[in-house]
Parts: structure tokens; C-alpha cells; sequence
């Protein structure tokens, strides 16, 4: 009877600890037969990654406001946060969201970029200056350099000026002619008057004297009418000829007159070829291939034709013209022949700047309609990626009837017209402005004509 106590016993322990193992074994079939559990605390962690900005931003009706609101969240990104994004949505849709608070959670989380367009709109400038150099004119547009003309003016007061023709001292028939080209030049131009041969006589006995007689007598500057009818009355026909000394000064006179936005034109009035042994055709090829690189132009007055050619090579040589006159008249049509070349020179820059300023004023529109087209793709984008995510929603949620479609797409139709209506304000301003300045060139172009004739 003991025996089967004790054997009733072990078996009942033996059961015992047999039933006890049974409640983790379940625990495990549990944990496999539902992984899903685990899935949902991992989906719902990273959920909590989802985080939603300042709704408020993208709040109101003012399209320039939503241009300057900062973008979505990952509006660069979404595809590797798609599912993220939806389940963040369809949390805020069992929860209870407002319509309009989902449709701003939407935009928070995707919405497009549109501050650099916002940026063009702010910050594009509509301003058309002179686009080429003006003839004689230093100042093109505000803050912009455009030519600097300097002429200087070297005038023979040789002995043999004294001489007349058609009963008129050379002398004064030149000073005259010279004073009119000079007072005729646009204002902006500067002067200089250089005199050579003034000084000693034609004698043999003053002719070192003579030879070295070069003097800057109005120095380069704006022409003050007085000053130079001054400079002019300061010397009388006396000496020799040191044509070559007298270049060769000039290239001191201009110095430091130099530059893309500098351009020196000397102009040499003569009735005869170098007398002091100096060699002026080297005098004038070395100051026009100097950092001045002055032209150097030759007025022949009354000129012997043994001579005529000495003083072409000296032309030549400094890449400028030669001119004969034989009279005053001859003279005068010299000189008025350069100021004709002046004025052709202002007829082709009106019509030069004109056509420049139509081409600026038309790359800037097409650059205008070029970013509105972009900026309203952007905008239309922005409405598709919207409308693929509600859809999406949808699908996954009970949402009910709603307006969001609706709002979707009234913010694209704002947004693109507020950018078309922008761009058009510039488009008519680049055109407004083009009109002005190409008003101003045509008035400025005819007054200096007219200043020339």
C-alpha cells in the first residue's frame, strides 16, 4: 500500500511540472501565430518621426504669402517617406481632423518650394543703360564709364604762317578755324592746345632757340571759350618747324590718358614739314603704339606739294588721316568735315543703342515668360502630387464627402495667376522702360547733332 502511495506521489510531481512549462510554450506560439502586434508598435514609432510645422503659414488667401512660406517637409524627398506621410494622414483622419487642418498638414508636409521665384519677383530689376561708347561722351548710365575723347590741337606758329592767302594772314585764317572746331565738340570732350615754332625766329642765328619752342599753352581740360581764345592770342608766327619735339611733347601732355575707355585724337595743323632735323613720322608711330595710342592727324594748310608727302607719312605713321586745304574755305571744310564724322558718329550710336536697347528689353520679357512658365509648372506639379496623396488617403480612410479636391485646386489657380500677374507688371515695365530710354537716346543723339552743325 506504501508502494503505490509513493508512486501516486512522483507521478502527480511529475505532472506538476509537466503543466508548468505550458504557459511559455503558449507564449511563444502566441508571438508567432500574431507578428502583426509587433509590426504596429514599429509603425507607430515611426510614426512619431512625423512631426508637422506651422500649419498657420499656409493659412489666408494671399499667394504672395504662400510663395514666401517655407516648403514641405519633405517635399524633395517624399517618395522614401510615402508611407510614413499616409499613415501620419490617416491618424490625423480617425482622429477627427478639420478639413482645412488635414488640407494644411497635407501642404506642410509636401508643399513646393516657391521662395526663389518670390526672390525673382522682389528683386528683378528693370534698367537699361548705353550699352556702347557715346561719341566724345565719358558718362554712359549711372556708375558706368563709357568714353573719354581727348583732342589736342598742335598748331604751327612757324615763320611761314605770317604768309596770306586770299589776302589773309594763315595764321589767323587757322586760329579761327580752329577756335570753331573746338567750341563745336560735345561738352564732355577735352581740350588741349599745344604751339610749336613760337619762339626765337626763322633766322639762323634763333633757330636753336626756335627748334626747341614746343609749349602747351591750354592745358587738356573741358574747353572754357575764353580761356582758349586766350591760349590762342598768347603766340604769332616766328620761328622754325620742330614738328617731331612737338609730337613727342604730346605724348607727355596725354600721359596717363589711357585705357579701353580712352581714345586721344591729335590733330596737327602745319603748313609745312619738319625744319629742326627731328624725325616726326617716329614721334608719331611711337605715340600711337604708346599706352595712349593717340591717332595723329594731319591738316596740310597750304602745303607745297614737295612737302604734301612728308607730312602723309607722318599720318601714316600714327594711323591717322591726312587733310589739304588750300584756302580758308578748303580749311574750314576740313574741320567741318570731322564734325560731320562726328554727327554720322551720333547717328550710328542712336541707332546702335535703339537696336541694343530693343534686344535687352526683349531677352529680359522672354527671361520673364520663361520663369513664369517654370514657376507655374512648379505650381500645377504641386496640385498633381497633392491630388495622387488625397486619392491615396482616400483609399485607406472613410473620409466622407469633403472639399479638399476643391481646395487643392483653388490654391494652384491662386498661385498661378498671382505669378502671371507679376509677370506681366514686369514684362510692361521692361517695355515702359525700353520705350523711355530709347526716347532719351533719340533726344540726346539729336541734340548733340544739333550741338554739331
Amino acid at each position: 500500500m506504501k508502494v503505490h502511495k509513493s508512486l501516486s506521489l512522483m507521478l502527480l510531481m511529475i505532472l506538476y511540472a509537466c503543466t508548468g512549462d505550458e504557459p511559455a510554450e503558449e507564449d511563444d506560439q502566441q508571438a508567432e501565430e500574431n507578428p502583426e502586434e509587433e509590426t504596429v508598435e514599429a509603425d507607430e514609432s515611426e510614426n512619431d518621426d512625423i512631426q508637422l510645422g506651422d500649419l498657420d503659414r499656409f493659412a489666408g488667401d494671399d499667394p504672395e504669402e504662400w510663395m514666401r512660406a517655407e516648403p514641405g517637409t519633405y517635399y524633395e524627398d517624399y517618395d522614401d517617406h510615402e508611407e510614413e506621410i499616409l499613415q501620419a494622414l490617416q491618424d490625423m483622419v480617425a482622429d477627427g481632423a478639420e478639413e482645412e487642418q488635414l488640407f494644411h498638414a497635407m501642404l506642410d508636409l509636401t508643399a513646393e518650394d516657391y521662395r526663389d521665384y518670390q526672390d525673382y519677383f522682389d528683386n528683378m530689376e528693370i534698367e537699361y543703360g548705353y550699352a556702347d561708347d557715346q561719341p566724345g561722351e565719358m558718362e554712359i548710365g549711372e556708375g558706368e564709364d563709357g568714353v573719354q575723347v581727348n583732342i589736342q590741337i598742335l598748331f604751327d606758329a612757324s615763320g611761314s604762317m605770317a604768309e596770306e592767302v586770299d589776302g589773309k594772314e594763315k595764321m589767323d585764317i587757322a586760329k579761327e578755324a580752329v577756335q570753331d572746331f573746338v567750341s563745336e565738340m560735345p561738352e564732355t570732350a577735352n581740350i588741349s592746345l599745344r604751339v610749336y615754332g613760337h619762339e626765337g625766329s626763322n633766322q639762323q642765328e634763333d633757330k636753336e632757340e626756335s627748334c626747341v619752342g614746343t609749349e602747351e599753352v591750354y592745358p587738356l581740360s573741358s574747353y572754357e571759350e575764353e580761356a582758349f581764345t586766350d591760349a590762342l592770342e598768347q603766340f604769332e608766327p616766328t620761328g622754325y618747324t620742330p614738328l617731331a619735339a612737338s609730337i613727342e611733347a604730346s605724348q607727355e601732355d596725354l600721359d596717363g590718358e589711357d585705357g579701353e575707355d580712352v581714345e586721344n585724337m591729335v590733330y596737327v595743323v602745319s603748313d609745312g614739314e619738319e625744319t629742326c632735323g627731328g624725325d616726326p613720322v617716329q614721334a608719331a608711330e611711337d605715340l600711337n603704339e604708346s599706352e595712349i595710342e593717340a591717332l595723329v592727324n594731319i591738316i596740310g594748310f597750304d602745303v607745297g606739294s614737295d612737302e604734301q608727302e612728308a607730312l602723309l607719312n607722318i599720318a601714316d605713321a600714327g594711323e591717322g588721316e591726312y587733310f589739304s586745304a588750300d584756302s580758308e574755305d578748303q580749311l574750314r571744310e576740313v574741320f567741318d568735315a570731322e564734325r560731320d564724322f562726328l554727327i554720322e558718329e551720333w547717328l550710328a550710336w542712336e541707332s546702335d543703342q535703339r537696336s541694343d536697347n530693343i534686344d535687352e528689353m526683349m531677352g529680359d520679357r522672354d527671361d520673364i515668360s520663361e520663369m513664369e512658365g517654370e514657376m507655374r509648372e512648379v505650381a500645377t506639379e504641386e496640385r498633381n502630387h497633392l491630388r495622387t496623396l488625397l486619392t491615396e488617403l482616400e483609399s485607406e480612410t472613410d473620409m466622407g464627402d469633403h472639399a479638399i479636391t476643391e481646395m487643392i485646386n483653388d490654391r494652384m489657380q491662386t498661385l498661378r495667376s498671382y505669378m502671371s500677374d507679376e509677370a506681366r507688371l514686369l514684362r510692361q515695365e521692361a517695355s515702359e522702360e525700353g520705350r523711355e530710354d530709347r526716347q532719351e537716346i533719340r533726344d540726346e543723339a539729336r541734340e548733340e547733332r544739333r550741338n554739331l552743325r
